[in-house]
């Protein structure tokens, strides 16, 4: 058996590691509710914590929701469903939920895997207002 991967899990699994509530912040601007992750590493860890801070969003027709990943340099497939599972139950336009990434790869990334055809995907928070 690997000691490290078992050590890793082991950490991750701990107490010790307070995610609290910080990962997520939501601010209302003009018609849009912003999302901002504060994660350098968006994965499967912190997709659950996600679905619930999302569910959690009081949404009309008129409210875009900006999620922005400006932050994060790597958003992992676990992540991404998330996203996509929350625009499939609230049944959104593609013009209703937006995506803001800034690091160059992921933005190639969500192009390469039709992403964008989802999303709007903009590079900062500004455009995507």
């Amino acid at each position: 058996m690997n000691t490290n991967t078992f050590e890793r899990k082991s950490f991750l699994n701990n107490s010790m590691v307070d995610v609290g509530n910080t990962m997520f912040q939501t601010i209302k601007k003009r018609d849009s509710i912003i999302v901002n992750v504060d994660l350098l590493r968006a994965t499967a860890n912190e997709a659950e914590q996600l679905k619930e801070h999302l569910s959690g969003l009081t949404i009309t027709e008129n409210n875009s929701v900006i999620i922005d990943l400006s932050k994060s340099t790597f958003i992992d497939s676990t992540f991404l469903s998330t996203i996509v599972s929350f625009n499939k139950k609230k049944k959104f336009k593609k013009e209703n939920i937006k995506l803001v990434v800034k690091d160059p790869r992921q933005s190639a990334i969500l192009r390469i895997t039709k992403i964008d055809t989802i999303f709007k995907i903009y590079s900062n928070i500004e455009e995507a207002i």
